[in-house]
């Protein structure tokens, strides 16, 4: 009985109004750190079953991910704009634009994740030579990265759908449904990869699966009304004037992200060059590395939906109070994990492959790379603040300044004079500069202005 009260409790659209700043955050932070630990989960079944296979297909995921993940940044600077419009039209207690608005979303995100399918599907080895990798890893790659792109439409649907929802003030329901997804992925991998003998297209399969049942259970809910928030099926039919502002909002950030992407690529490529022990080794840290700043990533989108909110209930003093905190409790809880990476990280190596050499490189990636952590963390929370109002031309500019300008000319020239190891100090120096950027544009921007009223009023 109790468990059932709990999530019906959690299934109500949270009121950022009551309550205080900090109460409110962790009550919206908390199921989307539990989201994104699933779906760091998700991702480490698939390495953990892969790595039985050994170093080739282990690697396979680490070398196609860059690729995947530019097109996929695409979606994510369309699903900031859905959430950030519907946060903002919250605050301003108009649900009917906050249902159009996540309709138009909606519309644009799955043309464009279409679009990119059959471009992607249609010159994939090309993309995967620019790896440089050995033609038996480039085979499967190319394979892998076909049955991926297949799934892009519904893992768009899937980040969009809980966007709108978390915009909206409800963070719980992506949570279930990313719960749901993960045991769907458990279930399947061993039996693709294994019993079927599949190899590394089994995990692309089961992906594939997991990712479109859950995405249209997704859209059912919206649609249905499941959870209070419904769209209207009328709202469907395309406003090119919500779509301007979809783009408007969503293309700095898409463009940003992709480009970021692009970048994580040549870096990759740089990566891959050292060899598969390196790659495995800098695959299993950043996947580590991704599951410590969950707790991050989720503030930052507490933050968002909670700033978005706050601007459009013209209350930009609690907006600001709201970054404050979230960025206090970030950095103070990921320096305290980083401290256990910086000690421990070779023991994490070893849960996923048992290679003594990759062991020892993951050694050395967490010695050196944990230390950067909580900066990253801290600057996470000052785009969320800049992405949840909408303003997100001044997050992409920070986003490509931490990559173009700083980190992918270091990685060039460190790598050259120190190895592998002049990887791992760009990191840290591009993502320390980054966090200062970040606050600064905080501090002097002009985050606290409406982006649906700047942009056009729609009647």
């Amino acid at each position: 009985m109790g468990v059932i009260t709990i999530i019906q409790q959690r299934n109500q659209k949270i009121n950022i109004f009551e309550g205080s700043i900090k109460s409110v955050l962790f009550k919206l932070a908390w199921p989307i750190i539990l989201t994104n630990i699933l779906q760091t989960i998700y991702n480490i079944t698939d390495a953990f079953f892969l790595g039985k296979l050994g170093k080739i297909e282990f690697s396979v995921p680490t070398i196609t991910w860059p690729i995947i993940f530019i097109f996929i940044s695409l979606a994510s600077g369309f699903s900031h704009a859905g959430s950030s419009m519907v946060s903002q039209y919250t605050g301003m207690k108009d649900k009917t634009m906050a249902e159009k608005s996540a309709a138009n979303t909606i519309v644009t995100i799955v043309v464009l994740s279409i679009v990119i399918m059959f471009i992607v599907l249609l010159f994939s080895p090309n993309i995967i030579s620019i790896m440089k990798v050995s033609q038996e890893v480039f085979d499967l790659s190319v394979q892998y990265m076909n049955i991926i792109v297949l799934a892009m439409p519904f893992m768009f649907l899937m980040e969009l759908s809980a966007g709108i929802y978390r915009g909206w003030g409800n963070s719980f329901i992506a949570l279930k449904f990313t719960f749901l997804s993960v045991i769907i992925n458990i279930i399947l991998d061993p039996i693709f990869i294994f019993y079927f003998d599949f190899g590394v297209l089994g995990a692309a399969l089961a992906t594939f699966l997991a990712r479109s049942i859950i995405a249209c259970y997704f859209m059912f809910t919206l649609i249905k009304g499941t959870y209070g928030f419904k769209i209207d099926i009328k709202y469907f039919k395309p406003d090119f004037r919500l779509i301007k502002k979809v783009l408007q909002i969503g293309f700095p950030a898409s463009i940003g992200q992709s480009i970021t992407s692009i970048g994580f690529t040549i870096i990759m490529g740089v990566v891959s060059s050292f060899g598969t022990v390196v790659v495995s080794a800098y695959g299993v840290g950043n996947r580590i590395n991704s599951m410590v700043v969950m707790f991050a990533i989720g503030m930052e989108l507490a933050t968002a939906s909670m700033c978005g909110q706050f601007i459009g209930a013209d209350e930009p003093e609690k907006a600001e109070e709201t970054v404050k905190k979230a960025a206090f409790i970030t950095f103070s809880i990921i320096l305290s994990i980083s401290f256990l990476l910086f000690f421990f990280g070779q023991y994490v190596t070893r849960f996923f492959i048992n290679d003594p050499e990759v062991i020892e490189m993951g050694k050395v990636f967490f010695k050196m790379v944990s230390f950067s952590l909580p900066f990253f963390a801290t600057m996470s929370i000052f785009m969320g603040a800049l992405r949840g109002t909408g303003h997100t031309v001044q997050s992409t500019t920070v986003d490509m300044i931490r990559l173009w300008v700083i980190r992918i000319p270091l990685v060039v020239f460190m790598a050259d004079i120190y190895g592998f190891k002049g990887i791992f100090i760009a990191m840290i120096i591009s993502n320390i500069s980054a966090m200062v950027l970040a606050y600064l544009f905080l501090k002097f921007g002009n985050w606290k202005i409406r982006v649906v009223e700047k942009y056009e009023k729609i009647d």
